[in-house]
Parts: C-alpha cells; sequence; structure tokens
C-alpha cells in the first residue's frame, strides 16, 4: 500500500508540472559579446589615367599634333599587430605617345616595382630588424627608332634589365610615414631574358666569348649576382592638404667590385587631388648604375655626333606632369 501510495504521489507530481507553460527567458542584449573586426590589415591605394591631345594649325610658335596617355596604380597593404609589421606594395606606371608625323605609338614611360618588408620590434620604440624583398623591372619591350621605323632589336625589355634584390638589416621607424633601413647584408640579382644582350654584356651581366670570327664560343650570362651593403630611405605623407608626396631612395653598395661606386635608385610622386576624381601628378625619377652603359655610337664606327657623347654610365632622369582621373582608395 505505501508502495502504490508513493507511484501515486509521483505521478501527481507529473502531471501537474506538465501543465505549467515552458517559460524562455530572454536574453540581454549586453550580454552579447559583438564579434571584434580584425584591424590587423590596412589596405588602400590610387589608380591615376592620363589623357592629352594636342591640335595645331598654322600654329606659328611650331609644335606637332599628338595624343598621350599614360596611368598610374599604386597598391598597399600592411600588417601590424604587437610586434611585427609587414608591408607589401605594388606600383605600375605605363604611358604612350603619337605624334602627327608618326604611325606609331611610342612609350615615354614603362615601370614596374614590387616590394615587402618584414619589421620586427628590436629595442627601443622606433628601432626594428627588417627583411626586405623587392623587384623592379618594366612591361614592355623599348626600341629606337629611325623616322618612323624600328631600328633593329629591343634594347630593354621585361626582366630585360629585372632587378631583384633582399636586404637584412635594421629599421629606424619613428613614425608611421618615414622610415630608413640600414641593410649591411643584401644581395642584387639582375635578370636579362634576351641572349643577344646578355652575349653583349648589357647591364653588367658577363657577356659572351666570340671567335676571331665573330661567332659565340660560350653564350653570355643572363643573370649576375651582387653582393653588398644598402641604404634604403622611404617617405610618404600628405604634405599639404590633398597633396601626398610618396618617395623612395635605395642606395647599394657591391662589396666585392668598386665599392665606391653606387647604385642610386630614386623616386618620386606627388599626387594633387583636385576632386573626388580628378589629380595632377608629378613623376620625377633618377637611376644611377655604372654597370648600365649609354651607347651613342650604335654603329661602333667611332663617330659621334657630339664629341661629348662618350659610350659610359650616364645618369638617368624621367619627369612626368599630367593631370587626368584619380581615385583613391
Amino acid at each position: 500500500m505505501k508502495k502504490i501510495f508513493t507511484i501515486f504521489i509521483l505521478g501527481l507530481a507529473i502531471a501537474v508540472k506538465a501543465q505549467d507553460p515552458l517559460i524562455l527567458q530572454p536574453i540581454k542584449k549586453d550580454s552579447i559579446a559583438p564579434a571584434k573586426k580584425d584591424t590587423s590589415w590596412k589596405t588602400s591605394g590610387f589608380f591615376g589615367l592620363n589623357i592629352s591631345a594636342t591640335a595645331l594649325n598654322d600654329w606659328q610658335g611650331g609644335g606637332q599634333n599628338n595624343i598621350a596617355g599614360n596611368a598610374i596604380l599604386n597598391l598597399q597593404a600592411v600588417y601590424k599587430k604587437g610586434k611585427v609589421e609587414w608591408l607589401n606594395k605594388l606600383d605600375g606606371q605605363y604611358g604612350i605617345l603619337k605624334t602627327d608625323n608618326s604611325k606609331l605609338f611610342k612609350k615615354n614611360i614603362d615601370q614596374l616595382f614590387a616590394l615587402s618588408k618584414y619589421n620586427v620590434n628590436a629595442f627601443g620604440k622606433y628601432w626594428f630588424y627588417v627583411a626586405q624583398a623587392d623587384y623592379r623591372t618594366q612591361f614592355a619591350p623599348a626600341y629606337t627608332y629611325a623616322g618612323d621605323s624600328i631600328a633593329g632589336r629591343a634594347t630593354s625589355d621585361i626582366n630585360c634589365p629585372g632587378y631583384i634584390q633582399l636586404a637584412l638589416g635594421l629599421d629606424f621607424k619613428p613614425n608611421k610615414y618615414f622610415s630608413a633601413t640600414i641593410a649591411p647584408l643584401a644581395g642584387k640579382i639582375t635578370l636579362v631574358n634576351r641572349q643577344y644582350l646578355a652575349d653583349a654584356g648589357a647591364f653588367g651581366v658577363e657577356k659572351a666569348v666570340l671567335d676571331t670570327a665573330g661567332n659565340v664560343v660560350t653564350a653570355g650570362k643572363k643573370s649576375r649576382f651582387e653582393f653588398g651593403g644598402r641604404v634604403i630611405i622611404k617617405f610618404k605623407k600628405d604634405i599639404f592638404k590633398n597633396v601626398n608626396l610618396d618617395s623612395y631612395l635605395d642606395l647599394f653598395s657591391n662589396y666585392a667590385n668598386k665599392p665606391g661606386n653606387i647604385d642610386v635608385v630614386f623616386n618620386n610622386l606627388l599626387t594633387i587631388k583636385l576632386n573626388k576624381y580628378l589629380s595632377a601628378n608629378i613623376i620625377s625619377q633618377m637611376l644611377y648604375d655604372d654597370e648600365v652603359i649609354t651607347v651613342y655610337d650604335w654603329n661602333q664606327d667611332g663617330k659621334f655626333d657630339n664629341p661629348n657623347d662618350k659610350n659610359g654610365p650616364r645618369v638617368q632622369l624621367l619627369s612626368t606632369f599630367a593631370v587626368g582621373f584619380g581615385y583613391k582608395f
């Protein structure tokens, strides 16, 4: 009887409990932690497209009808977390020009540059260990011209030359827009992918060995490696409202061969934002490499149009001013 009574009480309790509605307690919004946005990566970029045309009719000041255009692309991605910073950058520029008395479009600017730089805090607040790799070349072949015709084969091309450079050292970075890299361990690889230019020893590679008849016995090397030191200075900042300066100075010394002859790359891009979609760009570049020979006597006859023009290394200068479409993102 006692067992029956116990079972009856348990059944009654279950029946009563079953009649109670199930009430879900609301979850307070404050108790749900929002997902944190990853801010380790920051990206930016700029694209510019500039087109110009000049038309003359009985213009007494002289000149030629022409049409020209160039494009600029800058991309940057920076990872920063804790003591680590990783910078990746891609810059490209290409331009063409056609005059009224020519049937050909000829390029007037052609550059491709990529960089990856990894920093880890070394000591203090502004000093970092740095490892950098960068690559520099051009997009398309370049030619010399006789009137409206191409004279001979290409004098340069993509990876002809191409430069791959490596650097290990210390980076001084007091703020986010300036850095100075001192790299006592650095390497430079010069690429020349066209065999006839490699055979000629262009851009400092080892030239071909010829027999007495001028036939190639040993082909020229298509690459050259140099070991030395580098100093790299970068500056990128809005120096005025809507005016941005992106400057890059790279100095390289070959420890084994004429270390006092410094290879110089000095690039500057000044971008002036006129409004949301219009910008003006001033591009300047200076290059010097004593292994790159400027050839004035193409016929190799010892005669020069100008007595001061002699085959040898020269400071190379480029400057461009353009106004057109520009979009910063």
